[in-house]
């Protein structure tokens, strides 16, 4: 069933993120993971802001995440594909964790998007006082019964004092939010003076996205709502009072995304050929723009 705005089908004619009217279509595609319906990807040529057009209703956005193939919603590793996305995870938890306790200036952390709560639980292991938001119930619930964690739906983010924070992090989260900019006055205003806002994205720049095209998983249409450069989130930075400090890349990311596309490009999962894509993708980030799969990226509130 189609669950966009059916009386919006054309686009808005200005960016969603810097509001300038120069707006091109850059991608035609399709939800390849789930539905098979038709989108478009939006670009503002002044900030290189992208967007998935049209949207789904907000009510509506929970049926493009109901299939036991969503992973990061899902505890199951039986099949092939979940042993090593929870393999990788497992590493890169603690990657994550390493990060944070790098750029952190005290112990209170907020993780929006937290899903069934691994990494939560992880930070509260290592001494953080941390809690979480999670928009999917079966996810909260989940991380709530395994883990006995504090997560609160989307809906308790308006309840939570200023500058209650020294932390917040969103893993592959800000592409799914529908109200960009109402998102970012929240992350200001509960993060403390010098806070710091952690952000993990998808990049379409890589050299993943431009060999799969529209094939390209993290596209990720309509599920993912955002889609972000280098320069669009200094622009979004920017216009929310705060500013990059550093960016890292994620480097195994390449490798499960070009798992994804080969399947959506070719039917089947290859996996040397998502190796090869991989390796080369992040060997050319190396040696270019640092245009790696995905990058964290280190904001920071002024004082």
């Amino acid at each position: 069933m189609f669950h966009v705005k059916q009386s919006e089908i054309l686009a808005p004619d200005s960016c969603l993120l810097c509001g300038n009217k120069s707006l091109t279509t850059h991608l035609r595609l399709r939800d390849y993971f789930l539905t098979r319906e038709e989108f478009t990807i939006c670009r503002c040529e002044a900030c290189e802001y992208m967007f998935t057009w049209p949207q789904p209703e907000p009510k509506h956005l929970q049926y493009y995440y109901n299939s036991p193939d969503y992973i990061s919603h899902s505890i199951n590793t039986n099949d092939l594909l979940s042993k090593i996305y929870h393999l990788v995870r497992n590493h890169t938890l603690r990657c994550k964790v390493k990060l944070i306790k790098r750029y952190s200036k005290g112990n209170r952390l907020l993780d929006i998007g937290c899903a069934t709560g691994e990494f939560l639980n992880r930070c509260r292991l290592q001494g953080f006082d941390a809690r979480g938001i999670e928009p999917n119930e079966n996810a909260r619930k989940a991380g709530q019964q395994k883990y006995n964690l504090t997560i609160d739906p989307v809906s308790a983010i308006k309840d939570f004092e200023d500058s209650s924070f020294d932390l917040i992090t969103m893993w592959h989260v800000l592409e799914h939010v529908e109200n960009l900019h109402e998102r970012m006055r929240d992350v200001f205003r509960l993060l403390k003076p010098q806070g710091t806002l952690i952000l993990a994205l998808p990049n379409p720049e890589s050299d993943d996205a431009r060999y799969y095209g529209k094939f390209w998983a993290a596209w990720d249409t309509p599920r993912h709502l955002s889609h972000f450069n280098q320069k669009s989130v200094n622009r979004l930075a920017e216009i929310h009072g705060m500013k990059i400090s550093q960016i890292h890349p994620m480097l195994y990311d390449s490798y499960y995304i070009s798992l994804l596309s080969e399947k959506y490009m070719k039917g089947k999962y290859n996996y040397l050929s998502a190796l090869l894509r991989g390796f080369l993708s992040n060997m050319k980030a190396g040696m270019g723009r640092n245009d790696y799969s995905s990058l964290i990226y280190i904001i920071k509130k002024p004082a």
